[in-house]
């Protein structure tokens, strides 16, 4: 997907991410992600939401036994 569409879809916790670069962008952040991401790296369409509790070890589902 496009970076515009990026930063429409990605939820507050989240990030986009960059496949082709390999590079994520947290979105809860003091500066938006504009002016963050070089130019440069807008212009791609590989962009896509990361968010961390799609992760295996995220803390939202690991238990305590």
């Amino acid at each position: 997907m496009r970076f515009k569409e990026a930063i429409e879809t990605c939820h507050v916790r989240s990030a986009i991410y960059c496949k082709g670069i390999g590079k994520r962008y947290w979105k809860n952040h003091p500066i938006p992600l504009k002016e963050r991401v070089p130019l440069e790296e807008q212009i791609r369409d590989d962009w896509e939401e990361y968010d961390p509790r799609d992760e295996d070890d995220c803390s939202l589902f690991m238990f305590n036994d």
